[in-house]
């Protein structure tokens, strides 16, 4: 087994940890996915340490948060924040957060995924997890591996991904569905295969994912719209049906022919892979799909309220999901492109786009493929670099409200609306406008009023 090597930005994080544990004689492990990640020389996060020691139950039992504590008190740290229910604390080292945790056992409620713990030796902790590649312990005093399922560095070495207890496959899954989503993230972002076991026993725990909260639903789409070609956890969400649970208007699209090669979905995953890693543009693609065909008779924009409801349930924020909507609105814009455009309408396309309007232009790149559509894109993609190369893309509003009033004296209404509006879209045809010119139009509209 090769040896470990401690990443530099953890090396004083782990020295901090190891001798404050000799000085209060605790036993300290790095447990689970920082391991693993150490041994396939993977950037490691979310440091977690095991803490054993004490001499009755309950000391065992608060062993994590005492020594959290204790870590907190030598080095003058914030204190840590406790969750007592499970035995366990967070704490601020060096600007990196570390969980401490207690080994444990777990039971589960049948319409739960959060359970009730007990403290357990360490083994019976390993065994309780999801994967054997997230069962391994490094002890802090020899820097031994500690692998309790016997099988978990095989299994990094075969790059596999297996339940901790094969023979208890589907009671793994079934007590906490959100693994099942799991699995498929880190066998995407690792590159690892599902051992065949492993994935029968998620196939049948798929309509469990209900009892998952959104959010946590939602970091895990997070985790995976952000990795190297999503299509494939979302393919096979889609073979243990799966997206019909989280996403169902995505699962539509399979049966939705609307290309002469491909259907919507195959389509949709093609797109989302092209795509560079950006998560608001990569939800657009997805969304798009749904929006554009889940109701086939409907139009993208009228879809754009199902998408927000779809978001919403998720849990995304709102500044997320009008981000997400505008680039598909945006989109739809696009269609009706053509070179007879004049610059003033390259501008309204660039001030709707708004901070938008790079992912949208990323967007329709890699959605509209087709050589008629890409030609359209590049030609429309290059009159606007033109016009920001010239500084005549964008236009600062030539008169405010208070202005108008001011000038014109007329009490406040809608006519100010409406003044504003007609000088903008003659800016947008001439960016050149003065501000006379723009006053002389206002003069112009309100007589024509009279």
């Amino acid at each position: 087994m090769k040896s470990i090597i401690i990443p530099q930005n953890y090396k004083s994080i782990i020295h901090k940890i190891y001798i404050t544990a000799i000085e209060n004689k605790f036993n300290v492990y790095i447990a689970g996915g920082f391991v693993r990640d150490l041994l396939i020389n993977r950037e490691p996060k979310d440091l977690d340490i095991m803490v054993c020691g004490g001499k009755s139950e309950a000391d065992r039992r608060l062993a994590g948060i005492n020594f959290s504590k204790i870590l907190a008190n030598k080095y003058t740290l914030s204190s840590p924040i406790l969750f007592e229910k499970f035995g366990t604390s967070k704490l601020f080292l060096d600007n990196k957060e570390i969980e401490f945790v207690m080994p444990r056992k777990e039971y589960y409620d049948a319409n739960s995924r959060n359970p009730y713990t007990q403290i357990a030796p360490l083994k019976q902790d390993a065994l309780r997890r999801d994967f054997t590649i997230n069962a391994l312990f490094l002890r802090l005093s020899d820097m031994k591996i500690l692998d309790f399922t016997r099988q978990g560095i095989k299994d990094i070495e075969n790059k596999i991904i297996r339940v901790t207890d094969t023979a208890n496959a589907e009671t793994i899954f079934k007590q906490d569905p959100l693994r099942v989503l799991r699995a498929m993230r880190q066998s995407l972002q690792l590159n690892f295969k599902i051992e065949p076991q492993t994935f029968s026993a998620m196939e049948k725990s798929a309509s469990r994912i209900k009892i998952v909260s959104p959010e946590r639903i939602r970091d895990e789409i997070n985790k995976i719209l952000t990795a190297k070609n999503p299509s494939k956890t979302f393919i096979l969400m889609l073979k243990i049906n799966l997206l019909n649970n989280i996403l169902p208007g995505l699962q539509k699209l399979k049966q939705t022919g609307k290309y002469s090669v491909d259907n919507a979905f195959a389509h949709t995953m093609k797109v989302i892979d092209s795509t560079r890693n950006d998560i608001i543009l990569r939800m657009a693609v997805l969304m798009h799909g749904i929006a554009r065909y889940s109701k086939c008779e409907k139009s993208c924009v009228k879809n754009i309220k199902e998408i927000k409801l779809i978001l919403g349930r998720l849990k995304y924020s709102k500044e997320f999901i009008k981000r997400t909507a505008s680039i598909i609105q945006n989109s739809i814009y696009t269609k009706i492109y053509s070179s007879n455009w004049t610059d003033g309408m390259v501008r309204k396309f660039a001030k709707k786009c708004g901070n938008e309007l790079d992912l949208t232009m990323d967007f329709l790149r890699a959605y509209y493929a087709k050589n008629d559509n890409r030609i359209k894109i590049n030609e429309l993609k290059k009159r606007i670099e033109d016009l920001k190369s010239k500084n005549i893309l964008y236009n600062n509003p030539i008169l405010t409200g208070k202005e108008i009033i001011k000038i014109f004296n007329n009490p406040a209404g809608k006519w100010i609306q409406n003044a504003k509006n007609k000088v903008e879209e003659i800016q947008l045809e001439n960016p050149r406008l003065t501000k006379e010119q723009a006053i002389k139009i206002v003069e112009d509209m309100l007589n024509k009023q009279e």
